[in-house]
């Protein structure tokens, strides 16, 4: 009797085996970049189309989709020299503090880092390879890296996909309570809430839950002047 249930037990084993082995996982999608073109994922600011276009300086048509990039997490550590890095060149952010007003020595902006076991949500375009000379012009403090197998919804074939990743001499932990130090433009948030409004609720929650957590404090509401 004993030897006949375990061969009732060995023969369920086998069966839940052939099950397994001939139900595989479906196929994933694959995307294929046509040649002349590469990838790009946006991860900050450049989540509309319409920001693509801004960078570009001309309409954007091609392929636009909600991604997660896998390995990579969301900081607040990208510290941008106030007077210099960041277009356009001839003018400043400056703050609001109490009935102060202030001129931050760096402003704080978003980038990626690799963190195992972490994803991000971002959108992925299709542009021109002789766009990514703009690109890199636009994306100053930036380097850009690929992040071609890193895409959680398709594999890519035919090109190659980048994003861009702060500069070591600018990925910096900011200082918090050191307004005159660094700051969050409120602008900046406020750039992000309205690509938002296109992307939906679902993708501002994963996007903001992506993020590694920073102190409140370091946002400030704050406008652009020219300098003096």
């Amino acid at each position: 009797m004993e030897s006949k249930f375990v061969f009732l037990r060995s023969l369920s084993i086998f069966g839940i085996f052939l099950i397994v082995s001939c139900n595989p996982k479906p196929a994933k999608e694959v995307f294929i970049i046509p040649e002349g073109k590469v990838g790009m994922i946006g991860i900050g600011s450049l989540t509309s189309k319409e920001q693509m276009e801004s960078q570009l300086g001309k309409p954007y048509d091609g392929p636009f989709r909600v991604i997660h990039l896998e390995g990579y997490q969301r900081h607040w550590n990208f510290l941008a020299p106030n007077d210099s890095i960041h277009p356009p060149f001839n003018k400043i952010i400056q703050c609001v503090v109490g009935n102060d007003t202030i001129t931050p020595q760096n402003c704080i902006y978003l980038t990626i880092r690799e963190e195992e076991g972490k994803s991000t949500n971002g959108c992925f375009f299709v542009i021109d390879e002789s766009d990514l000379q703009v690109m890199d012009q636009t994306e100053i403090g930036y380097e850009r890296i690929e992040v071609t197998n890193s895409i959680r919804e398709f594999e890519v074939e035919g090109g190659t996909v980048y994003a861009y990743q702060a500069l070591p001499m600018y990925s910096k932990e900011p200082s918090v309570d050191q307004p005159l130090l660094n700051a969050i433009p409120s602008a900046y948030l406020e750039f992000l809430n309205t690509a938002f409004k296109d992307l939906g609720e679902e993708y501002k929650r994963e996007f903001y839950s992506s993020i590694v957590k920073y102190d409140e404090s370091l946002v400030l509401d704050c406008f652009i002047s020219e300098i003096q």
